[in-house]
Order: structure tokens, then C-alpha cells, then sequence
């Protein structure tokens, strides 16, 4: 549900390491004003083009000019740092962008300013920045990617930032520590990521890490995953529900798993069927009346599961 605070926990930034080039200030500069709400949603927008299509052009400029500073490979093909490489850019910026998910509470105005922020980038126009040559002896001949589609960032660039959080020694499990909130608020957001469509982080989703495993399942009989208690299962139903608590995700949800009966199980990423919204619904039962789980968690498994007997109406 939405936070009534308007604390955020600290931003880390220890990814960009002790790096003091300009790029990396920039990059530093507008995740911090973005984590403080200096600057809004659509100005922070306007900065990242601006500096991703100014610096990729100034880059292709310089290297026209100097066209004996590229060096080429023994194939004939020069590496990113020799071309415009729009790209790099932004990836250099989405490097440190998963972070800022994780300090701001479930629905608190600064998670939402994150969410707008991706909005205002993908309501611009789609337009060109330089990224690579396409003949390397014709420095005239320039390939470019467009900015600023759906999908265009990879999801995997969330996925290092989870990885770093849901680990072990984190101490991810102890209810109410700073690695069991960072989680909680990383959930949030990523179902607030996936459903703009910026990027589908739908294989991070919390709800993944309730569903049994190492034991045949058949509903509607619920599965403790293997050699994991009740009692220890608390931050994972809180990380869970993070996808069915407010209407749209819940909502959201339940489209994305009426499309199809079962998952994939050749495809490890797959995660919406109907087959899994009925173990999700099983699952968070089970938990609702377990007097092993812990107090909070019982309380957030029956929310969700409340909310989602109210999207199926």
C-alpha cells in the first residue's frame, strides 16, 4: 500500500566505484536530484536525452575530425569507445538507476517521480542518436538507435541490482533491516517498471520466490518451498505481494496470466499463467492461516489475496 513517509533510505551509487570522469558526475548528479525531487520527472527526462544525444554526437564529431585516432582490430571493426556509442550512454546512466528503486517506501512520491521519469522519456517523440559506423572507411556513414522505445532497456540491468540485494548474508530475511526494505521498495518498483513497459522485469517478480519448489504440486493443496519453514518465508510474502496490493498491479497481473494456461518450461523467465495466479492464490492462503508466519506477513498475504478475489470479479 501507499507510504504515509516521506523517508527514503540511502542512495548507492558504489557501482559507478570512484570514477571522476564527466560522465559519471552527470550520471551521479541526476540520480541524486531525482532521489531528492530537485528536479521533476520530466526535467531529469530532458537532461538524460539531451546529455545521451549531445555526448554521442560530439563524440561522432570529434572522431570525424580526427579519423587517425581510430584504431581498428584485425577484422577490421573498431571497439565502442571508438565510435559515437549512444548507447554506452545510456547505459552508463541505467547502470545506477536500480538503485533509486530501492530507498523509496511502496507508492511514496518519490517512487512514483521514478516511474514518471521512464514516462516522460518514452512520451518523446522517437527520435535518432549516433551510435556506431557502419563502414569504417567512410566515417559519413553512421548507424543510429532510436531513443526513447518501450523495452529499449535491457532487464538484465535489474537484474544485477536484485542480485546484489536478494543474497546470501544480505540479511534480506530479517523483517524490518535495511536489505528486507531495499527488497520490499525493489519490488515495488519493478512491477511499476514492468507495467509502464520500459522494461520487463517480469522474471524479478517477489511472487516467483512463493512458489513451491523441489516438491510435486497439484492444487489446490499448498507447498512450503523445499527445505524453507513457514516461519522463515515472512520477507519473501512481503516481497510477493508488492504485485498484488494495489489495484493496477493487481489488475495488471491477472491480464498478463489470462493469457495463457501454463509457463513455459523451457523458457526459465516465463512467470504469468493461469496455472500460477491459482498457486499464487493457494499458496498465500496458506500462508494467511499459518500461525508460524510471521504477524506482518500473514496480514500482507491476506491483503493480497483479498485484492486479488476482488480483480477476478
Amino acid at each position: 500500500m501507499a507510504s504515509t513517509t516521506a523517508t527514503r533510505l540511502p542512495l548507492d551509487v558504489s557501482f559507478y566505484q570512484n570514477n571522476i570522469d564527466a560522465d559519471t558526475i552527470f550520471c551521479k548528479t541526476l540520480l541524486e536530484a531525482l532521489a531528492d525531487g530537485t528536479k521533476d520527472a520530466a526535467e531529469a527526462a530532458h537532461d538524460l536525452d539531451a546529455w545521451v544525444t549531445g555526448e554521442s554526437t560530439r563524440q561522432l564529431e570529434e572522431l570525424r575530425s580526427r579519423p587517425g585516432v581510430i584504431e581498428k582490430t584485425a577484422y577490421g571493426t573498431v571497439s565502442r569507445s571508438n565510435t559515437p556509442n549512444a548507447s554506452g550512454y545510456v547505459e552508463h546512466f541505467f547502470k545506477g538507476f536500480p538503485s533509486l528503486g530501492t530507498i523509496f517506501a511502496p507508492h511514496e512520491a518519490g517512487q512514483t517521480r521514478l516511474i514518471a521519469f521512464l514516462e516522460a522519456l518514452m512520451a518523446m517523440p522517437l527520435h535518432q542518436a549516433p551510435e556506431t559506423f557502419t563502414n569504417t572507411t567512410n566515417l559519413e556513414e553512421v548507424e543510429s538507435i532510436s531513443l526513447w522505445p518501450r523495452g529499449v532497456i535491457d532487464p538484465d540491468t535489474f537484474r544485477v541490482h536484485a542480485a546484489k540485494i536478494d543474497c546470501v548474508g544480505s540479511g534480506l530475511e530479517v523483517l524490518g533491516s535495511e536489505a528486507f526494505l531495499r527488497w520490499r521498495n525493489y519490488q515495488s518498483a519493478l512491477a511499476r517498471i514492468t507495467m509502464t513497459g520500459f522494461s520487463d522485469c517480469s522474471f524479478l517478480c517477489g511472487l516467483r520466490g512463493i512458489l513451491p519448489k523441489g516438491k510435486k504440486y497439484s492444487l489446490p493443496t499448498p507447498k512450503v518451498q523445499e527445505g524453507i519453514r513457514p516461519a522463515d518465508m515472512g520477507f519473501r510474502i512481503q516481497a510477493a505481494v508488492q504485485w498484488l496490493l494495489e489495484p493496477d498491479e493487481a489488475c495488471w497481473v491477472y491480464v498478463q496470466c489470462s493469457k495463457k494456461e501454463k509457463t513455459d518450461k523451457d523458457n526459465p523467465r516465463d512467470t504469468w499463467s493461469k496455472e500460477n495466479w491459482g498457486i499464487w492464490k493457494a499458496q498465500l492462503a496458506f500462508y494467511r492461516d499459518n500461525d508460524l508466519v510471521e504477524p506482518s506477513a500473514r496480514d500482507a498475504a491476506r491483503q493480497a489475496l483479498e485484492r486479488m478475489i476482488e480483480v477476478e470479479a
